[in-house]
């Protein structure tokens, strides 16, 4: 008896002492489809990429170089994954900005993930 009078105390105890945290980060996950209505080039080679006309109103190249490039699967289909760094340093985050492009052959696309901080993604699909 002592000890389920002991355990129901340990559980009041327990749900009084309780506490709630609370965070004000918030990963988003949104893609804006960039399509035939806003013409974009995007040159990619083996030691960089860049988008045309990306930055600044359509008036500015975003360049990024190319640290590594894999071949795996996005979405079900195998895709060309270039993992890449940016080549100034952000005035924000006080560091290089990191980017993925991630082509997909077979659908005709691009899908460019830019990291602003360590949960914030800026998503945005490049189709062709």
């Amino acid at each position: 008896m002592k000890i389920v009078v002991i355990f129901i105390l340990m559980c009041i105890s327990n749900l009084l002492n309780a506490q709630e945290l609370e965070s004000h980060s918030l990963l988003k996950k949104e893609i804006q489809v960039m399509s035939e209505n806003h013409k974009t080039n995007i040159v990619i080679s083996d030691t960089d990429i860049i988008v045309k006309k990306y930055l600044d109103k359509n008036t500015k190249d975003l360049i990024r170089k190319v640290e590594r490039v894999e071949s795996k699967p996005y979405n079900g289909t195998n895709c060309i994954w270039y993992y890449c760094v940016s080549l100034e340093k952000d005035i924000f985050i006080n560091d290089y900005r990191k980017s993925i492009f991630i082509y997909d052959e077979k659908s005709k696309s691009i899908v460019f993930a830019d990291f602003t901080s360590e949960v914030d993604v800026i998503w945005k699909k490049f189709l062709f």
